[in-house]
């Protein structure tokens, strides 16, 4: 039979906690520190830094990958209006060039 000290029990920590460690270790506190501080084990600490870390990059590459989506969307836009805009001045080039013929044609007669 197992000696009841050296059972171990599981705690379950909330994400708010997971979340107040991690900082606590960004602000400049030792893992150490904060493990006594808590009665947390250090190695916890560094994986809870660690999937913090994981979930920040995530977002960020998400994020990232939103604004390259919405960056291609107002190109593609802006291409169709340009290409809209090249042809109406092509038809007003046009247009003025026809007008500058009539007029000069009937001013010579």
């Amino acid at each position: 039979m197992k000696d009841p000290k050296s059972v171990k029990i599981r705690r379950n920590y909330d994400a708010e906690f997971k979340e107040e460690m991690t900082r606590m270790l960004a602000s400049g506190r030792s893992a150490k520190e904060i493990s006594e501080a808590f009665g947390i084990a250090e190695n916890l600490l560094y994986r809870w830094k660690r999937m913090a870390t994981k979930k920040t990059k995530s977002n960020s590459e998400a994020d990232r990958n939103d604004k390259a989506a919405k960056l291609a969307a107002e190109v593609a836009k802006l291409r169709a209006e340009n290409e809209r805009l090249k042809t109406d001045r092509e038809i007003l080039k046009k247009a003025l060039g026809l007008l500058s013929q009539s007029d000069s044609g009937t001013s010579m007669s």
